[in-house]
């Protein structure tokens, strides 16, 4: 079976107020096999309330803002392109997950780099990925 750790990409506020990329560890380690015999790996649950699909047409920019909650965002079409005050960008397209975690300071850039894009988004409760292996 594959490997026991989920790398998701997240971006925060830094010290200055800016903002920059890293990576946090979900854990995918508790097993249990089904009715069939097949044995299946769970991460921790972790509280979410509002789930909400978000869509936005090619070519669409956000310039400077902040997430407006700690989130997990999962694409589900197009290609998302985020920008952090360090001068850096990263994309994601279907399938892929990042993690918005700043909340606070000039936040980042969004824009649509092929779409339209749908994303999943899953607001996080109070706990932190910490939790998770961050």
């Amino acid at each position: 079976m594959s490997d026991k750790v989920m790398r998701v990409t997240r971006f925060f506020e830094t010290a200055d107020g800016g903002s920059a990329f890293d990576e946090v560890e979900i854990f995918i380690e508790n097993e249990n096999s089904d009715n069939w015999g097949n044995l299946l790996r769970t991460s921790a649950r972790f509280d979410s309330s509002g789930v909400q699909v978000f869509e936005a047409p090619e070519g669409a920019f956000q310039d400077w803002h902040n997430a407006p909650r700690r989130q997990l965002c999962i694409v589900l079409t197009g290609v998302w392109e985020i920008g952090t005050t360090d001068g850096e960008f990263r994309r994601w397209g279907p399938g892929e997950a990042f993690l918005p975690d700043d909340v606070e300071g000039r936040g980042h850039t969004s824009r649509v780099v092929e779409g339209p894009v749908r994303i999943l988004f899953v607001p996080l409760g109070a706990q932190s990925f910490v939790e998770f292996g961050e």
